[in-house]
């Protein structure tokens, strides 16, 4: 419970100050809740979608070992080698597996949570980007996600902001 003194010395007493304050809290925690949930949400649906550009057979069935790629990869495939145009193949499923979210999406001053969908770590780092070029396989995956994000925030927010 408030008071205030208005003009002329008149005291007016505002009930339920403390409560509404709580309530706007309490909304905010479930919208920044609601929002983290949505992030991670489209960051799995974009990720699922790149992945599914990197299925498939693989243009050869083998690859010798060296220090840059590691050991050798053989899937004894018949033809052993196969010209294709449409997207990379899976040979060891490494680039596939480098396809991911951040785990942890950073607070954003002023609210909101910032994350991303890339391609890291390890090996893949050498030839993704010449691949990317050569195979587009990230940027069409996102392209295909895109469509479904809008209804992953407006059900997260709608659920948010029912109560």
């Amino acid at each position: 419970m408030g008071s205030v003194t208005g003009a002329g010395g008149i005291g007016v007493r505002i009930k339920g100050v403390r409560e509404a304050e709580a309530s706007l809290t309490r909304m905010n925690r479930e919208i920044d809740l609601a929002t983290l949930k949505a992030l991670k949400a489209t960051q799995a649906l974009a990720k699922k979608s790149i992945r599914s550009g990197l299925r498939g057979r693989p243009r050869w069935d083998h690859r010798g070992a060296s220090s840059r790629t590691g050991a050798a990869v053989n899937l004894n495939l018949s033809p052993h080698h196969v010209t294709k145009s449409s997207g990379p193949g899976r040979l060891t499923g490494e680039l596939s597996k480098g396809v991911g979210g951040v785990r942890r999406p950073k607070p954003i001053p002023g609210g909101g949570f910032q994350g991303g969908v890339g391609v890291g770590k390890g090996v893949r780092n050498l030839y993704k980007k010449r691949l990317e070029a050569q195979y587009p396989y990230f940027r069409p995956g996102l392209r295909r996600a895109e469509p479904k994000m809008g209804a992953v925030w407006t059900a997260a927010w709608a659920k948010a902001t029912r109560n």
